[in-house]
């Protein structure tokens, strides 16, 4: 039952962190945007576009947070064993490695605001994968 609400609380914290960074990597694409950015911020105002990126990642972090929380559970009975502070070094590592590669594509197709992108994702991955098995703990 910790992990579960370790999970909600780290993704409520993963969401404050994507909506402050994603906020900031937004103003970069949209003050001087590309071509087919341009398109499509021609048909969709940028205020909408800010408005649901706060509404939905609220319930999204929390929903990949539980979701964390489980597989934490799971591989704690699985494969037990902790180091550098984390309750179990097979977590953290699999979350820290899995959020930037599953971020590579992103970054690769947004290359004007990669950098960006790469350190939302080293901060998911240090949030759920650091942070959660301390909270849970």
């Amino acid at each position: 039952m910790n992990a579960l609400v370790a999970g909600m609380a780290t993704g409520a914290l993963m969401a404050s962190v994507f909506v402050t960074a994603g906020m900031f990597l937004a103003f970069l694409l949209i003050k001087d945007p590309s071509p087919n950015v341009a398109v499509y911020l021609a048909r969709f105002p940028p205020g909408g576009l800010i408005m649901a990126i706060v509404v939905l990642s609220y319930p999204i972090w929390g929903f990949i947070g539980v979701i964390l929380g489980v597989s934490l559970l799971a591989l704690e009975n699985a494969a037990p064993g902790g180091g550098l502070g984390t309750s179990n070094l097979t977590y953290s590592f699999g979350v820290l490695t899995a959020f930037p590669i599953l971020a590579a594509p992103v970054a690769y197709i947004l290359r004007k605001v990669w950098h960006g992108i790469m350190c939302i994702a080293l901060a998911a991955g240090g949030i759920f994968g650091w942070l959660l098995p301390v909270f849970a703990s």
